[in-house]
């Protein structure tokens, strides 16, 4: 395994509210408190081996990505894709079966339950992506397997290429924490990112305390995994910090097939020619030229809400769950062997087809890539993405 720059900074304890953190292969982030006027700090430092480490999990809707008749019915009902596929549909458009699932969602500590309507918080970590299940090819049709492919077949509309940009890379993770981003403080316009209930039911108030605050119960939801819109195009989410946080914001990641300090990582090199666009659901201390994909599986970092042994701290997955490393995740923890990160993601996200997907994503679209790197810029959010999420683009 690749040596780890722990870095980031020590969560501040902001007013006595409770910070986030979330990791990457490499990072550590920690989350914001949900203070009344808002202050969320996360600080993430970098993994060489594992990427931000998010915590948990993979994703894909229930059921995986099951087929639709032609296209990508994404699991019973599935997280996105409803039956008929969200993206896909008979015939499906853009994504296979699997279609637009995801559940990575951003596990950054949104707030404390005193940040309330204003508190802004709430840690985000680099997330995990899902590819909602693999699925048919442009013109929809085929199968995506159970747990979601790696993609969701030829790209029909892709994204023009990236003139100019900016350079970044990404670390990942995933906490179960509710996201900065979930706060109506936080958001410029419309509604903040939704957030579910230990039982993955996304809740009705917006208010409802962090799961990573004592007694909490505000979970991030399983279908914010990212997923593949086909095989070089995936959407998911992220946690930014400086000028790239502003919730709701999306971007263009064009991968270079390079890693930012995991030396010549063949998941890295693989992601060359490949783009993914994600909407900023999350703050904290990352650096600026780094997001932190959410991604299940990819590490807790310091604040934990899906398996621990916390007093007044719910496991959303159950307890005593080997999640990897703290900081990497299920990668790390596997010293970037990709078997053993399926086999852990198969136990863990058992009766959990979003997270599972999300992992299958990972490991197959995204080839288990630790802290690639990719020229970047805004970008218009995708209707599939602001329909997921709940978050408006606010341009």
């Amino acid at each position: 395994m690749n040596s780890r720059i722990i870095g980031g900074a020590l969560c501040a304890f902001l007013f006595a509210a409770v910070a986030s953190c979330t990791s990457g292969s490499a990072s550590d982030d920690l989350g914001g408190v949900g203070l009344a006027s808002g202050a969320g700090a996360r600080a993430g430092s970098i993994g060489a081996s594992g990427a931000v480490n998010g915590s948990g999990g993979a994703v894909n809707g229930s059921g995986g990505a099951v087929n639709g008749s032609g296209g990508a019915v994404n699991g019973s009902g599935g997280a996105v894709n409803g039956s008929g596929g969200a993206v896909n549909g008979s015939g499906g458009a853009v994504n296979g079966s699997g279609g637009t699932q995801s559940t990575t969602g951003g596990s950054a500590t949104a707030g404390v339950s005193s940040g309330a309507a204003a508190g802004s918080g709430g840690r985000s970590g680099a997330g995990g992506a899902h590819a909602g299940g693999s699925g048919g090819t442009a013109n929809g049709g085929s199968t995506g397997g159970s747990s979601g492919s790696t993609s969701g077949g030829a790209c029909t509309n892709p994204p023009a290429a990236i003139q100019g940009g900016s350079n970044a890379w990404a670390s990942r993770y995933w906490d179960c924490c509710k996201p900065a981003c979930g706060w109506k403080g936080n958001v410029k316009s419309g509604n903040p990112m939704k957030a579910c209930d230990a039982s993955d039911n996304v809740l009705g108030s917006f208010d409802t305390k962090n799961a990573c605050e004592s007694g909490g119960s505000a979970f991030m939801c399983w279908s914010d995994s990212p997923w593949a819109a086909c095989d070089t195009l995936s959407y998911g989410f992220a946690a930014a910090s400086a000028g790239n946080y502003v919730c709701g914001r999306c971007f263009q990641l064009q991968f270079d097939g390079n890693s930012h300090n995991a030396g010549a990582n063949a998941g890295a090199k693989s992601l060359k020619g490949k783009t993914m666009i994600v909407q900023v659901i999350n703050n904290g201390g990352v650096a600026a030229d780094q997001f932190d994909l959410l991604i299940p599986g990819g590490g807790v970092g310091i604040l934990n809400a899906c398996s621990t042994t916390t007093q007044g701290i719910t496991s959303q997955w159950g307890k005593n769950l080997d999640l990897g490393a703290q900081y990497g995740g299920l990668l790390a923890g596997c010293n970037g062997d990709k078997s053993c990160v399926q086999q852990k993601c198969q136990s863990i996200f058992a009766g959990k087809p979003d997270l599972q997907a999300g992992c299958d994503w990972f490991l197959n679209w995204f080839n288990a890539a630790d802290n690639p790197t990719f020229t970047y810029k805004q970008v218009a959010c995708p209707a599939a993405i602001t329909q997921k999420s709940g978050l408006s683009d606010p341009g």
